[in-house]
């Protein structure tokens, strides 16, 4: 396993982000900002395909193979749904070059983290570099409910407790939307008598957007907070940021999903989990929203293959017997997974509760 270790230093191109009701938010309008990769032709563009390809496979497997909660696991997660969205990009950008889809070449078999994946990976989430003093490595946020964990070059976690639930009990989550599955996701749950939480980006709140988290809120589902972009517009963290910074950005969201959707959100999550305990105060003290992470993570960056996510899914919540369960409406197979999930979960004795058991348990009600 030591070839999974990170290693560090690197490619600094930029996702590009949609431009999508910026003024309302008084942040800067994403189609101002050039953020698109630079012409570098195709060929390299496959070569950093296949890298980060296979990257994300090992991530993937390190997320698996870990406990969730532990360092080892805290690092992979993020690592790879950072990667799965670079991945995704750069598809992109090769079909422009070249006129067709591409898939990723067998030439890494080693399936070793390359120096310029795990180089971007340590500019974006600062898990390498001289370590800045801290004593304390477990912070509590409310006992029995959240801490935030200092890990890898004093990274912060949110960890989540489900100590809260009974066995049998589920909460449903979907981050990152809305998306051209949310709608359909939406209606899944609300025939399964499934309310759940949607996390949504303010980047994605246009037109279409709005119309997505309305129905959704109609569905009977909660539209939080998860940011403006995942978290700033390089898809770096929230870390990247001060408190105040966050205030206003998480602020205009808040204030963009209220008048959509018709409905205040309740809730925030950090874009993979990364925020510091002053954040969440304050987040909870000036805007009200409770933080939420999860315990099972379907790790759904990680498969496009829906009966495999489906399997992988329904096998962690057998282990576990409850839990907050981390999805993202944004891809085909968690739409496929999530219609699946919900049936499998009334057949086989699971409930899934309303979001609103985390709002009593955080707040001690």
């Amino acid at each position: 396993m030591r070839k999974n270790t990170l290693l560090l230093a690197a490619l600094t191109t930029l996702f590009p982000f949609l431009s999508v009701s910026a003024g309302d938010l008084r942040l800067p309008d994403p189609s101002s900002v050039e953020v698109a990769p630079p012409a570098l032709g195709a060929a390299p563009l496959r070569d950093y395909y296949d890298e980060i390809y296979f990257a994300l496979k090992v991530y993937s497997s390190i997320a698996y193979a870990s406990p969730q909660g532990s360092p080892q696991y805290l690092e992979a997660s993020a690592a790879g749904q950072y990667l799965r969205g670079r991945l995704e990009e750069l598809g992109r950008s090769i079909k422009r070059e070249t006129g067709a889809d591409y898939r990723a070449s067998d030439s890494r078999r080693d399936g070793a983290v390359s120096y310029r994946v795990s180089a971007e990976l340590g500019e974006v989430f600062g898990f390498h570099g001289p370590v800045a003093a801290r004593e304390e490595r477990g912070v509590p946020i409310k006992e029995g409910y959240c801490k935030i964990n200092y890990v890898k070059n004093n990274v912060p976690f949110l960890v989540q407790s489900d100590g809260f639930l009974k066995k049998g009990e589920v909460i449903l989550t979907f981050d990152d939307g809305p998306g051209q599955f949310t709608e359909e996701v939406s209606a899944y749950l609300k025939a399964g008598n499934a309310p759940s939480v949607f996390f949504v980006l303010g980047s994605k709140l246009g037109a279409s957007g709005k119309e997505r988290i309305k129905k959704a809120a109609a569905d009977g589902h909660d539209v939080s907070v998860h940011g403006y972009w995942h978290a700033t517009e390089a898809g770096k963290p929230f870390t990247a940021f001060s408190t105040a910074e966050i205030l206003k950005q998480l602020g205009g969201v808040k204030s963009s999903i209220t008048a959509a959707a018709g409905a205040k959100p309740g809730f925030f999550r950090p874009p993979y989990g990364i925020i510091t305990p002053e954040a969440v105060r304050a987040i909870d003290t000036e805007l009200g929203l409770v933080p939420v992470g999860w315990t099972i993570d379907t790790l759904d960056w990680s498969t496009k293959d829906p009966d495999e996510l489906f399997q992988k899914t329904i096998s962690q919540i057998q282990q576990r017997g409850k839990g907050i369960v981390l999805m993202h409406d944004i891809h085909d197979q968690s739409r496929q997974a999530a219609r699946r999930l919900v049936k499998w979960l009334a057949d086989n004795g699971y409930k899934v509760v309303s979001p609103e058991r985390m709002t009593q348990a955080y707040r001690g009600e």
